[in-house]
């Protein structure tokens, strides 16, 4: 018998409802509780699927802490987490791995560090800092198997597919990303998926925005280059589009939430199975320095900040 892998679950932020969606996906979920929840989209995309797009591996989500315990309680209640504990240091010897499906990134690390130095697995929703001490302590946990972060749609089955092989990344010349709301937040979801097919061998990134409107330009050593908008008036709008030597463009709109947090977490899983990470360290850590050089970019009113003044991390 195959023995069960406990997952505790840490939430929860504001406009946020990756709780309830990872741990749905795992449990799976009662449609009478999630559909009073405070996210009935989420409840209309779980409806959609089978019952056996529920679960992963032999995994359990078996806690559950949140800073607010009635809403602890509520996640609890529509995905069957069967324990709610009123300080997340105690998970410690009753969980495999923990969950922190929180993106306010400044939770991040003392929650984390309290589990990765115990030797608990952990998996940090996007983005995983906006910090470089932070960033810097991060590093060796990402490389020893212990830490994966990422945002789901890097599993985007277009971009993990490549469009069903019909898109050749040494074919593109330049890419457009648009996303909506925060640089932070939103922006990694196109940055970390543009990243997985374009490469990382990022050179330089230029943000000519200002604060209300984000406009970054990546430019790769290849000579490539990818435009990233994000915009806070915006409404809801997550996309890419590639375009190719050969006069082809190929267009993603983000729209199957369910199924990339799936791919994320069987990701997840099979870290935790092989002890070897997920994801490139590397490229992780390329991603959190393009976001920060980005911000850093606006800041000093567009300058060209280049990725090596980082090198010491």
């Amino acid at each position: 018998m195959v023995e069960t892998k406990k997952i505790g679950i840490i939430g929860y932020n504001e406009g946020n409802g990756h709780p309830f969606s990872f741990s749905a996906i795992i449990n799976g979920y009662s449609q009478e509780k999630m559909d009073v929840s405070p996210y009935p989209n989420i409840a209309k995309y779980l409806s959609l699927r089978l019952p056996s797009d529920f679960g992963i591996d032999n995994w359990r989500v078996s806690h559950i802490w949140c800073p607010d315990k009635s809403m602890a309680d509520t996640i609890a209640n529509c995905t069957y987490i069967d324990n709610r504990v009123d300080d997340y240091k105690a998970m410690l010897g009753m969980v495999n791995a923990v969950i922190i499906a929180r993106d306010d990134v400044k939770s991040h690390m003392p929650i984390a560090q309290f589990f990765l130095e115990n030797g608990i697995p952990v998996f940090i929703d996007k983005p995983l800092c906006d910090d470089l001490a932070e960033l810097k302590y991060f590093k060796q946990y990402l490389e020893n198997g212990l830490l994966m972060s990422c945002t789901g749609l890097r599993y985007y089955p277009t971009i993990t597919n490549r469009f069903s092989n019909k898109l050749d990344p040494n074919d593109i010349v330049w890419s457009h990303n648009v996303s909506i709301i925060d640089w932070y937040k939103y922006g990694i979801h196109v940055l970390e998926s543009m990243i997985a097919v374009m490469g990382s061998d990022i050179v330089w990134v230029q943000n000519l925005g200002e604060d209300s409107n984000d406009i970054v330009r990546v430019q790769f050593a290849s000579g490539k280059f990818s435009i990233i908008q994000v915009n806070k008036e915006t409404g809801f709008v997550i996309q890419s589009t590639f375009y190719t030597r050969n006069s082809e463009h190929f267009r993603i709109d983000y729209n199957d939430n369910f199924t990339c947090f799936r791919n994320m977490l069987l990701n997840f899983a099979n870290q935790l199975n092989t002890g070897k990470p997920a994801i490139n360290p590397e490229e992780t850590i390329k991603i959190m320095k393009t976001l920060y050089a980005a911000h850093l970019s606006l800041k000093e009113n567009g300058r060209r900040v280049y990725i090596n003044e980082f090198d010491y991390v």
